[in-house]
């Protein structure tokens, strides 16, 4: 199995990027129900673990912008494919103090596996229990997120967010280095 994830990791796999009205809408863009997220309101604060074993409050992160991205787990191509093709502008994204942290209900252990796929590993958080999900409003079924990313700007405020049903389907580096460019983070 592992022999398989590796070989899709190094193929990649393309996610198709999402409408440009999802990228420029001001509310955010989600087209599931449920999502708890509003545009101008703190993002919910939470404590998970890191897979080296630490536990990490969002709100330590006040003062930093912060890229929340909420992935399915290790196993999926487009989760990969994602992280892959977000890694092509983290130099970009580091210069304008944006701190990545990906989350995902893998435990520790598979949060490991997924870091070793990545040339440049984000912060990875272990929300095993999909406590956090809950709190967004992101919950797919009993075990999965929908596939998301949430800009929080340095005062804790969401200044955007994307939710998709459609878990083939993400923000492209393209589309989401344009939009750090225009928010004031």
């Amino acid at each position: 199995m592992l022999l398989l994830i590796v070989g899709t990791a190094i193929a990649g796999c393309d996610n198709d990027p999402v409408a440009a009205s999802a990228m420029q809408a001001p509310a955010g863009f989600s087209d599931v129900e449920g999502v708890k997220l509003q545009v101008g309101k703190p993002a919910p604060d939470f404590s998970l673990a890191s897979m080296d074993g630490r536990t990490v409050k969002l709100s330590e992160f006040r003062g930093s912008a912060v890229m929340l991205i909420f992935y399915r787990g290790y196993w999926c191509p487009f989760c990969i494919g994602h992280m892959e093709d977000i890694q092509s502008i983290l130099p970009e994204l580091a210069q304008q103090g944006i701190q990545i942290i990906a989350i995902s209900p893998d435990d520790v252990d598979e949060l490991k596996i997924m870091a070793g796929m990545l040339d440049n590993p984000y912060l990875f958080l272990s929300d095993a229990g999909l406590t956090v999900v809950d709190a967004y409003g992101i919950r797919r079924d009993e075990k999965l997120p929908h596939p998301a990313v949430v800009l929080v700007g340095k005062d804790g405020i969401v200044k955007w967010f994307y939710v998709g049903e459609n878990y083939k389907q993400r923000p492209a580096a393209s589309q989401i280095s344009a939009l750090v460019k225009r928010l004031d983070l």
